[in-house]
């Protein structure tokens, strides 16, 4: 048996050799959570972050074991070749033999350890978006199903008042594309300038919409920010200017050109103050295989620069 005087001073011999910093896991271009949009729309949901923990902890534990192994043995051989170390030397290989004392080493280790493989393989990895507006009026019709025929009122004045369009001049584009614009159009002349989208291009969508949808925004996913928030509920979404919305069904997997170009940053609330329950905008992975119905991707197949820059989140103080 080493006595206990030796047993503390091959532990303080191990541990004044070692490194300031380790990297125990290593990633490369490749490691990415590009592969697991499913379980990115599970932490989403669950507000938990354990599911995406889920997928890397055995191998980071099997990373982090074999590299303590190598440093082990690195550092064993660094104090055997020290001579300030000599009364120790007979006793080193012994005291490694028991697996408490390694497991003292490993952690001491592991205390060091600077690697941060989940936040590199976050930056690695580009999952497409959607932020879809439901209200208490379920679905927007199509174009032929509303008799080309529409009024200022309900789930189409939700959709009007998102895009923060003077009613007025929605009723003139309207008429110039040959569209009926029945009942009253208000002049909401302070929204002049500051519409999120042009009146023709809304026109368009409405003509062209081929199933029952709601408006959609889309964006790339702001993975990172979720991570760093540990998919805590946030409190606002920020769609960049430049980026496009439409209509869209995610059950049908059909909707509009969705080629609505934002004029500016929109900011959306989670809740709407003074609305129902069902009066929401809602975040979703656009990925296949998400558990949400059919991703844009797979009705569209657009190329990347559609999908413009990432969606931003605003966190309550």
């Amino acid at each position: 048996m080493i006595p206990e005087h030796l047993n503390q001073q091959i532990l303080q011999a191990f541990s004044d050799e070692m490194q300031e910093k380790y990297y125990l896991v290593y990633t490369d271009y490749n490691d990415s959570f590009n592969h697991s949009a499913k379980t990115v729309q599970e932490c989403m949901d669950k507000h938990d972050l354990c599911p995406l923990y889920e997928i890397v902890d055995d191998w980071i534990y099997e990373s982090q074991y074999e590299m303590c192994k190598e440093y082990i043995s690195e550092l064993e051989d660094k104090v055997q070749k020290n001579s300030k170390y000599a009364e120790i030397h007979p006793y080193i290989k012994v005291w490694l033999e028991e697996e408490d004392n390694k497991e003292l080493i490993r952690d001491k280790i592991a205390d060091r350890d600077h690697s941060n493989p989940i936040s590199e393989m976050i930056s690695r990895t580009s999952f497409r978006a959607r932020v879809t507006q439901f209200t208490n009026y379920d679905c927007l019709p199509t174009n032929f199903d509303m008799r080309n025929t529409y009024h200022y009122e309900d789930n189409f004045k939700d959709i009007v008042d998102t895009l923060y369009l003077n009613p007025a001049k929605v009723k003139q584009t309207f008429i110039k594309k040959g569209i009926v614009a029945a009942g009253n159009w208000k002049n909401l002349s302070y929204r002049n300038g500051k519409e999120a989208v042009e009146y023709d291009a809304f026109a368009d969508e409405v003509l062209n919409q081929c199933c029952y949808s709601h408006l959609v925004f889309m964006g790339m996913f702001p993975l990172q920010s979720m991570y760093e928030n540990r998919f805590e509920k946030f409190h606002k979404m920020i769609i960049p200017k430049g980026n496009c919305c439409g209509f869209y069904s995610h059950w049908q997997g059909g909707g509009s050109l969705l080629g609505m170009e934002l004029k500016r940053d929109i900011v959306l609330p989670i809740r709407l103050r003074g609305k129902t329950e069902f009066d929401k905008f809602e975040l979703d992975v656009d990925e296949t295989n998400c558990n949400n119905g059919y991703c844009i991707n797979d009705a569209y197949g657009m190329i990347r620069a559609a999908w413009g820059k990432e969606i931003q989140l605003v966190y309550k103080p």
